[in-house]
Formats: C-alpha cells, sequence, structure tokens
C-alpha cells in the first residue's frame, strides 16, 4: 500500500474503505470492479491504484481493515474487561453494531471474503482467519470463569456452537440481501439471554 493513503483526510480513508465494503460484498473477488471502488468514493481509478498497487493488494487491504476495526470496537467496549462469558457477548454484540453503522457493509464483505473461492486470495485469507479464530478463543478462556457455567457442559464446544449459530445467523441475513445492525442487536439479545439460560447455573 502506498503510504500516501495513510495521509488522505480521514473522511476519504473511510470513504474509500466504506465503498470497498460496499463493492467487494456485491461479487466475487474476481467480478467485483474497482472502478466502480473509485466512482463510489469519488476518486479515480488510476488514484486508487496508485494507493494499491492491485486488485488484490485492495481487498487484503480491506480484509486486514475489517478485522482491525473488529479489534478496535472490541476493545471499546472492554469485552475482555469481565469473567462473565455472557457479558463479553453483550459487550462484543455492542461493540459489533456500533461497528456497523460506521462502517454498514464490513460484515457482508467479511463474509464473502471468507467464502471466497479465488486462489489468488483464498489461502491469505482462510490462514488469516483460522489465527484470529485461534487467538480470540485462547484469549476468551483465559479470563472467563468457568464456575459460573453448568458443570455437565463442554466449554468448548458451547463456544463452538455459539460460533455456528452465529455464522448461520450473519450467512442467512447475507442471502437475504442485509446485515442490519438494529435487527442484529435484537435477535442476538435474545439468543445471549437464551445460553444464559441454558448454559449457566
Amino acid at each position: 500500500m502506498n503510504e500516501g493513503f495513510l495521509s488522505l483526510p480521514a473522511n476519504k480513508q473511510r470513504k474509500i474503505i466504506n465503498m470497498g465494503f460496499q463493492v467487494f460484498s456485491q461479487s466475487t473477488y474476481k467480478k467485483a470492479p474497482v472502478a466502480e471502488i473509485a466512482s463510489k468514493a469519488d476518486i479515480s481509478k488510476s488514484l486508487l491504484f496508485y494507493h494499491f498497487k492491485n486488485k488484490k493488494e485492495l481487498y487484503l487491504f480491506l480484509w486486514n481493515k475489517s478485522i482491525e476495526l473488529t479489534s478496535n470496537a472490541m476493545k471499546e467496549q472492554d469485552v475482555l474487561g469481565t469473567n462473565n462469558y455472557f457479558e463479553m457477548l453483550r459487550r462484543s454484540l455492542l461493540g459489533k453494531c456500533n461497528l456497523l453503522r460506521e462502517y454498514p457493509y464490513v460484515s457482508e464483505f467479511s463474509l464473502r471474503a471468507y467464502y471466497e473461492e479465488n486462489t489468488e486470495v483464498k489461502k491469505e485469507i482462510q490462514d488469516s482467519f483460522q489465527q484470529i479464530n485461534l487467538e480470540s478463543e485462547k484469549k476468551a478462556f483465559e479470563v472467563i470463569d468457568t464456575g459460573r457455567l453448568r458443570d455437565d457442559i463442554d466449554i468448548h464446544q458451547m463456544y463452538q456452537e455459539m460460533i455456528w449459530a452465529s455464522d448461520g445467523y450473519l450467512h442467512t441475513a447475507f442471502i437475504q440481501g442485509e446485515i442490519n445492525a438494529d435487527k442484529l442487536k435484537s435477535d442476538f439479545e435474545k439468543l445471549i439471554l437464551m445460553w444464559e439460560k441454558v448454559y449457566q447455573k
């Protein structure tokens, strides 16, 4: 990435990022037109390629940016500042919803990127995701007070079931055409309450 991108005004950077999320969320990597990103961001295609040497660099930058933004959203809500797992989930939900309001297509982009089959980017995306997923799980289990949870459950299985449920929800919302922050918050508040009743002593 050209360092000039980081010297752009914050609102211009945000617009390019948002438009990148939007366009790449609506098509496969191969079919997504970079020219459309430039047009929506009100810059020329040549200027966009001045900051990013090619489509792959732009795509992987957006992937890493989605990770950075999500991580920052979690830190803002102090997700790991509690040992109550269900409180962690509520803080995480709030952080993700706040992020969606600023970057409406970040979740749709991340989901499509995760399922992207193009060999030009697939391995890097999958390797990155696996590393992040393992690190997130490790950090969470370092602070969770397991004494709050029922003795007859496998905590790692519980964690995985919640990941699968969350992925399934987002995938369904993506197919239906919209991942809405307010609906996400409402639906997951109910889910967290149900999980709390099922898994907590």
